[in-house]
């Protein structure tokens, strides 16, 4: 079972990182104020301090979601893990 959930880890943090991303196209369609909707205000009225920390903030949240898949590989996988007997040529 834990040989199958490393593809799983990886697929439900892409899409975890697409939903988080895509949120600008849900808040614009159904006009729901949120953070999406204040990057499409930006953009329209080039305001630009807003537009980078909006994407600083999102490339944050991506950076953090791989950091968590990582970390879930390190759980699952046992081959990642270093014994203590283990030499540094293998």
């Amino acid at each position: 079972m834990k040989n199958t959930l490393v593809p799983v880890i990886t697929i439900a943090g892409l899409q975890l990182g697409g939903i988080i991303a895509f949120a600008i196209v849900t808040e614009t369609v159904f006009q729901w104020p949120g953070m999406g909707l204040l990057f499409i205000q930006s953009v329209g009225a080039a305001d630009i301090p807003v537009m980078a920390a909006y994407l600083m903030l999102i490339a944050l949240v991506f950076v953090g979601i791989n950091l968590v898949v990582d970390l879930l590989y390190f759980l699952v996988d046992p081959r990642l893990r270093v014994g203590r007997g283990a030499t540094g040529g293998h």
